[in-house]
């Protein structure tokens, strides 16, 4: 009888041992996919806030199209000499 009790907690229960071993695997799977997005998540979040910050100030764009004579793409830029 205990045999038979075993049998049936290891292969055919619901909560069978070797269901439980497999949703443990398939978990630990789930959890290191979730840290690498998380990291994925945190990288784009800095690139993010550096794009968003990253901007010029009035007085040196000024400086650097005048002075310079930079230019943003497919801008042409006329110098008129007084």
């Amino acid at each position: 009888m205990f045999f038979f009790l075993l049998i049936w907690l290891i292969f055919f229960d619901e909560n069978a041992l070797i269901r439980h071993v497999k949703l443990s695997k398939e978990i630990k799977t789930q959890e290191k996919e979730i840290e690498r997005f998380r990291e994925i998540i945190r990288k784009d979040s800095t690139l993010i806030s550096i794009f968003n910050s990253d901007t010029l100030n009035p007085n040196l764009e000024k400086i650097l199209r005048e002075e310079y004579l930079l230019s943003k793409p497919n801008e042409i830029i006329y110098k008129i000499e007084k």
